[in-house]
């Protein structure tokens, strides 16, 4: 038999485990509602983060073709800008050519080789004030020591000064530059000066000439 007293400490102790019980199953659905509540955000937040992407990938298909856009029209500028950047150069020169053409055509009808000459002397002379419009000026070298930067040997002549030693004598061809760049260097005769040369020149101008009786 089942004394009264421990039926009444029995009791308590099932309704414990049934309270226990419960609060277990109400954990576990607050558990799985935050899972599920956790689960959407998840996914909500993947859906804006693809739609992000899309978006910012397609301005970036956007942006991508209006720089090949003006990537090309800039390389199309540039090509027609190098193509016709002596455009104004070549416009000066042009009355220098008018010029030359009329002074042959005035020498074949006057036959007068003074005034032709006279006509191309001024034609150079306007071609040089073209060309200084531009920065382009000769370089000037003859009396000058030699300097490979402005200018090219072509050879070499004995002189009877040490002063004439390693300076240009004489040109072949002009050199240009523009501004402070050279265009082309001058082709020049260096002289050499030698102590053997010196003295035979120095003796012819010693010697006196012999007179008749």
């Amino acid at each position: 038999m089942v004394c009264p007293e421990q039926t009444e400490s029995v009791a308590p102790l099932s309704e414990a485990v049934g309270a226990s019980s419960t609060q277990s199953e109400c954990i576990s659905a607050e558990e799985a509602s935050a899972e599920t509540e956790l689960a959407a955000q998840v996914a909500a937040l993947r859906s804006n983060i693809a739609e992000q992407e899309k978006v910012l990938q397609e301005r970036y298909l956007r942006l991508y073709a209006d720089f090949e856009n003006y990537r090309k029209r800039i390389q199309k500028e540039q090509a027609e800008q190098i193509r016709y950047a002596n455009a104004p150069l070549l416009t000066d020169i042009l009355p220098v050519l008018d010029n030359l053409e009329r002074a042959l055509a005035h020498s074949q009808e006057t036959h007068d080789f003074n005034k032709m000459i006279e006509g191309v002397t001024l034609i150079y002379q306007q071609q040089c004030t073209q060309l200084e419009k531009y920065g382009v000026q000769p370089i000037e070298s003859i009396g000058q020591p030699f300097d490979p930067l402005f200018h090219q040997s072509i050879g070499q002549i004995e002189v009877d000064r040490e002063t004439q030693d390693n300076c240009v004598v004489s040109e072949t061809q002009k050199g240009y530059k523009i501004h402070e760049r050279v265009l082309r260097p001058t082709l020049v005769v260096v002289g050499r000066f030698t102590k053997k040369l010196a003295a035979t020149c120095e003796n012819n101008t010693t010697e006196l000439p012999e007179t008749m009786e």
